[in-house]
């Protein structure tokens, strides 16, 4: 399969002249398959004027009768209106802030301009998200707009996609052949044609259905692949018979719930047989993650091999490290922390002991895959918060072993129909219940009119022993954020609202020690109230805390609320959550209706990813998947279900030479980053 006309620099290929060289490079097309796979954002109908219709993208060609700018009068932008004319009728194309743009439409100029179009007033108006001066003739149908940069047009992009088009038939079929006849799919080198040059709506549509279809099939073989290819791999295989568990479960001063007894199970299952573990545990936030970790690293443990503990924040590291070195007390298990501010000479002779197998258990920030850290014999590797680490910083721990077993852990719950499409190279595990004795926290909305109430029940919980956490969502005022900052109201919590109450504050712009003081005071009961930034919402852990308040609460994110409410009803004592807020848009209210409405983290996880739509929620660039040509994880979760589907059926007749060839082919080296 000779791939070289699609794989070639453009250089060698088509006329590139030499000022589009520096625009295609921007927009990383260097080969001919680049180009090709370059596909429109969007399409534009080629009408007249007469043709138009309110809320259509239209391209519309004419010329220039007059430009002008103006200046609004409220915000004072300045706005460049062109009149454009064809023999049908007039429009107005409006341009924001360009006001240099006079110079160019000239009177008498033809011009063709590209964009949303909208009717008042009795006249025309169309918002321009791409225009062309002196365009070549163009019928009327379906115009390719694609995304540009500064130096390259769209008639740019069309002349050079013409000339390589016609090697989209060398582009091979990722699909077992029985799929493809099932399916009846466009072939690609008419799907190809098509997404460039659609004839019409209909031929598009199917075009870019065959298209996307086709990209998450790759991509979910190519994860299939990979865990067909570690199935084999027996090295770190352990053994584990009830005397292990046994000895593995007295270490903690509770029972696991019935949850956490069959996560463990499954954990279990991945470690003792051929194959490295990759599994996601999901839970809410107290819900007993780390105890379960914990338990495997004690596996592992048991069968010389040591573990890794990653976290995203120090405040959360130092938490992770307090809890399990309190459950490996009287033990002859060595549990150390790695810090980035740690003194040289303490830092190297813990490294030593690390190398040597002295240190069996070793929890830390990004410090833990710094080149100086090196392990004897790593056998787990736990990531914390997980999407909250790069791709290539978690594969620099892996690395740190043999290809060591990876269970990631996140408290963000994704939401059911997203995690096992999205996390298609992990396991999922739920931990869907809290340990008995939790009381779930009873969430309100306080408007500002009911404040001072809201006070007065604080003050009654902090005078029979309650402690309260205030989040501010800024630390310091903003112009542009109208919320109060925690340094502030620490102070005006201090002397006016709370004299009676100790009062302390932490955020993130405090040295680390400065932090720890502040959490610990509040932990020994030093303190009645921690004002704070988001800083609390993970890893800080006082059971005594029974009451959190939020400021500003329309300002949070609805996953971020749930977090944050995390940090209360860790102990016996009624805990409560007081959303202070005066939400000013319909998904703001909707927000705190639902968090003051639901405890259920797979709930409030759909709702989320409702709200803030697929690429805010899962965070695609941290979830190791390479960034796709033409398909969309939010709006065509369909065809990425399906794709997944049809993976798992057909896995025994996918070519796996094949899979390469076109990962390679589409993605370049990106597509080696499919991992946790």
């Amino acid at each position: 399969m000779d791939l070289t006309p699609l794989t070639e620099p453009l250089d060698d290929t088509v006329r590139v002249v030499g000022r589009l060289a520096p625009p295609l490079g921007r927009l990383k097309i260097r080969r001919v398959i680049d180009l090709l796979n370059h596909f429109p954002r969007t399409y534009n109908q080629r009408v007249s004027v007469s043709q138009l219709k309110p809320g259509m993208y239209a391209s519309v060609t004419g010329h220039v009768v007059s430009a002008e700018n103006k200046a609004t009068k409220r915000s004072r932008m300045k706005l460049t209106e062109v009149m454009v004319e064809d023999s049908s009728g007039t429009i107005k194309a409006v341009f924001f802030n360009q006001p240099w743009l006079t110079g160019k439409f000239q009177p008498g100029l033809r011009v063709r301009v590209s964009g949303p179009v909208d009717y008042a007033y009795n006249s025309w108006t169309i918002k321009p998200t791409a225009f062309e001066l002196n365009p070549s003739p163009l019928e009327h149908g379906l115009e390719a707009e694609y995304p540009l940069s500064e130096g390259i047009s769209n008639e740019d992009f069309t002349d050079l996609e013409l000339q390589v088009i016609d090697r989209a038939a060398l582009i091979p079929d990722p699909l077992p052949e029985v799929l493809s006849k099932q399916l009846r799919l466009m072939p690609i080198p008419e799907a190809y044609r098509q997404a460039h040059m659609p004839d019409h709506a209909k031929a598009l549509e199917a075009a870019r259905l065959a298209l996307k279809y086709r990209e998450f099939f790759l991509l979910q073989a190519g994860l299939k692949l990979r865990r067909r290819s570690e199935a084999g791999d027996a090295e770190l295989a352990i053994k584990v018979d009830d005397d292990l568990r046994g000895r593995a479960l007295k270490h903690f001063p509770f029972e696991f719930t019935a949850a956490q007894t069959r996560v463990c199970q499954e954990i279990e299952e991945d470690i003792t047989t051929p194959g490295r573990m990759h599994r996601l545990l999901q839970g809410d936030v107290g819900s007993g993650k780390t105890a379960v970790a914990l338990y495997a690293a004690l596996l592992m443990l048991d069968n010389a091999y040591q573990a890794a503990i990653m976290a995203p924040t120090e405040v959360l590291a130092r938490q992770h490290f307090a809890n399990i070195r309190a459950y490996m007390r009287d033990t002859k298990v060595r549990v150390e922390l790695l810090l980035g501010g740690m003194k040289k000479s303490d830092r190297d002779a813990l490294m030593a002991d690390l190398a040597d197998g002295k240190i069996h258990i070793l929890i830390g920030t990004h410090a833990l895959i710094e080149d100086y850290v090196k392990f004897k014999k790593l056998g787990l590797c736990v990531i914390d918060e997980q999407h909250k680490f790069g791709v290539r910083q978690r594969a620099t721990l892996r690395a740190k072993g043999n290809r060591p077993h990876v269970l990631a852990m996140s408290a963000t719950p994704i939401p059911r129909t997203l995690s096992m499409t999205v996390y298609g190279a992990l396991d999922v595990s739920v931990i869907d219940e809290l340990p008995p004795g939790r009381t779930p926290v009873i969430t309100e909305w306080i408007h500002r009119s009911r404040e001072k109430h809201a006070y007065e029940r604080i003050r009654k919980e902090l005078k029979e022993g309650g402690r309260a956490y205030f989040v501010y969502p800024l630390v310091n005022e903003s112009d542009k954020l109208e919320a109060k900052s925690a340094v502030e109201f620490a102070e005006t919590l201090k002397n006016d609202t709370f004299p009676e109450f100790r009062v302390g504050l932490v955020h993130g712009q405090m040295s680390t020690d400065e932090k720890d003081a502040a959490v610990q005071a509040f932990r020994e009961g030093k303190l009645d109230i921690l004002a704070a930034t988001v800083v609390v919402e993970v890893g800080v852990d006082v059971p005594e805390a029974n009451i959190m308040v939020i400021e500003n609460a329309e300002r949070f994110g609805l996953a971020q609320l749930h977090q944050l409410r995390g940090r209360v009803g860790r102990g016996r004592k009624q805990s409560y959550l007081f959303l202070f807020g005066d939400p000013k848009t319909d998904e703001a209210v909707k927000r705190l209706n639902t968090i003051c409405m639901t405890h259920d983290g797979f709930r409030i996880a759909e709702e989320d990813l409702k709200m803030r739509g697929f690429g805010d929620f899962v965070g695609t660039r941290q979830s190791g998947l390479p960034k796709l040509h033409i398909g969309d994880f939010e709006s065509d979760y369909e065809a990425l279900h399906r794709a997944r589907i049809d993976a798992a059926k057909y896995g025994d007749q996918i070519d796996e030479a094949l899979i390469r060839t076109c990962l390679e082919l589409h993605f370049g080296r990106r597509y080696r980053l499919l991992d946790v």
